[in-house]
This record gives C-alpha cells, structure tokens and sequence, in this order.
C-alpha cells in the first residue's frame, strides 16, 4: 500500500478557499458573458450601422420566407390530385415576398460575405477587435 499523508486541518480550509475562489471565477463568467457577447455585436453595429440594418432586413425577409414556406405546406396537401404549383397559381398572383428577396439578395450578398469572411478571419487569427 502507497503510504499517504494525513489530511489536516490547514489542508480542508486551503481546498474550501480555492473551491470559494473557483466558484466566484464561475459565477463571474457566467454573468460577464453576455455583456462579453453582445459587447462585440454592438461595437459591430456601432461601426457598421447600414450594414447591420441591411442584414437585419436580409435575415427578417428570409425568415419570414422560411416561415411562410414552413406553414403553407398544409394547404398543399389537402387536394393531392394538383400540384404545388398549380394551387399556388390558382390561390394568389405572384408572390411579392419571393420578387423582393429577388432583388435584395443579389444586392446584398457581397456586403453579407465580406463581412462575414472579415469577421471570420478575425477570429481564426486570434484578433478581436
């Protein structure tokens, strides 16, 4: 058997005041982090307030798409002998929200990756800010 020394007293009070320590250091993430994440999203829209508004009307646009996609589907399939194109024809005209993302997308996307490939960059080379 491997000899071992005891465990005092001192020893029990120096674990209790780095388990404290530990536990403090935890608790201070936990309520710096998401002044630490919203901290570089904010500096982002501080420097790039157009860009960021053009992102935000992108990225709403294309949910509302998603959405919109997502829950018509039903409808769909309550007539099986017509095609998905042949009831979106007969319900309505064209649909607006498709031709404005049409035309933003393509405007948009340049911005949107370059952004994107700085930002990426930025972090995979350990820069911050």
């Amino acid at each position: 058997m491997i000899n071992r020394r005891r465990i005092t007293e001192e020893d029990l009070l120096v674990t209790e005041k780095l388990i404290a320590e530990s536990y403090g250091q935890v608790r201070q993430s936990v309520v710096q982090a998401p002044t630490r994440a919203f901290g570089s999203f904010c500096t982002t829209i501080r420097k790039h307030p157009f860009a960021a508004a053009g992102t935000a009307v992108v990225a709403g646009a294309l949910l509302f798409g998603i959405f919109k996609l997502v829950t018509s589907r039903s409808s769909y399939n309550e007539e099986p002998g017509r095609s998905r194109n042949q009831l979106q024809r007969d319900r309505r005209g064209p649909d607006l929200t498709q031709e404005m993302l049409s035309m933003i997308i393509p405007l948009a996307a340049p911005y949107i990756t370059g952004y994107l490939q700085n930002y990426i960059g930025r972090i995979l080379s350990g820069k911050r800010k």
